[in-house]
């Protein structure tokens, strides 16, 4: 079995663009330091809901070695709430089977 991350981008954003001092994080060298520092094979990526303006992020995380995935909804509640996507990663991570490492931004299974 390998090592997996799976990642919040929202509360990841929320904790350096939005923090106070905002800090921006290097998504490419992040994910080397996941591969390196924890042996992380699989890299998810969890996203709110898919927007065509920010396909470049899109993109880029998937050339970095992430696997983007996005939470879907109806158009009309899309737009009203954010993409909540902690419940997604808890619902995702359990059929991957192995240990949980659970930190405040990213949680691993090996």
């Amino acid at each position: 079995m390998h090592n997996q991350a799976f990642i919040d981008g929202h509360n990841l954003r929320l904790g350096t663009v939005e923090a106070k001092p905002s800090w921006k994080i290097d998504l490419a060298k992040f994910r080397v330091y996941l591969k390196e520092k924890y042996h992380v094979e699989t890299a998810y990526y969890f996203m709110g809901t898919f927007d065509p303006r920010h396909q470049d992020l899109y993109n880029s995380l998937q050339k970095f070695g992430f696997i983007v995935t996005f939470r879907e909804h109806t158009e009309n509640f899309a737009s009203k709430k954010k993409g909540n996507v902690d419940t997604d990663i808890v619902s995702y991570s359990p059929n991957r089977g192995g240990f949980w490492l659970i930190f405040p931004l990213l949680m691993f299974m090996n």
